[in-house]
């Protein structure tokens, strides 16, 4: 089986040769690939690079492409800062408490 088909067979609930191996590991693929975070969250020539090498790399069967996670936060109005070389960081929250969550609006 190729990592695809694994994965596929082990979503379905198939039977599979062995357990599928995919990471969430943008950081480690970006700094191995010598990719500062910065040139990462901006170019998608940059994370194709780094994943593909990761992969090449370690033999693993997919790839969860995620950019940033932070990134995801400061999206939704999180305040986040972005560092040269380091994933972003977030700052507060956009809500003081859970129950918050019943007034805000889908902008927010």
């Amino acid at each position: 089986m190729n990592g695809r088909e694994r994965i596929l067979a082990a979503l379905k609930g198939g039977p599979v040769d062995k357990v599928p191996v995919m990471l969430h590991n943008f950081l480690m693929a970006a700094r191995e690939a010598g990719v500062p975070m910065s040139e990462f969250r901006r170019s998608g020539r940059a994370i194709a690079r780094s994943f593909i090498r990761a992969v090449e790399t370690y033999g693993y069967d997919g790839v969860l492409v995620d950019v940033d996670t932070v990134m995801l936060a400061g999206a939704a109005g999180v305040p986040v800062d972005l560092p040269e070389d380091m994933p972003a960081r977030s700052h507060g929250s956009l809500l003081a408490r859970l129950d918050d969550v019943a007034d805000s609006s889908p902008s927010a």
